[in-house]
């Protein structure tokens, strides 16, 4: 079976990948995941993965645009 998660916006990144990405530490997202704020998160068994398509989205939903 073919992965086509590459295809739908569904890469897994882990807290390391997401806080490089962001330029945060990973503690931050720790504190987010706790008080269930933020970023959305999978988990795979006990793993934390974040997904690119919601990063994405979260990056759109918190820029701010200067008025011109």
């Amino acid at each position: 079976m073919k992965n086509n998660n590459a295809n739908t916006g569904h890469n897994l990144l882990t807290p390391g990948q997401t806080a490089e990405q962001l330029n945060i530490p990973v503690s931050t997202l720790s504190r987010w995941r706790s008080e269930r704020r933020e970023l959305p998160y999978v988990t795979v068994g006990r793993l934390i993965r974040y997904r690119q398509v919601d990063i994405d989205r979260w990056i759109d939903d918190n820029t701010i645009n200067p008025i011109e």
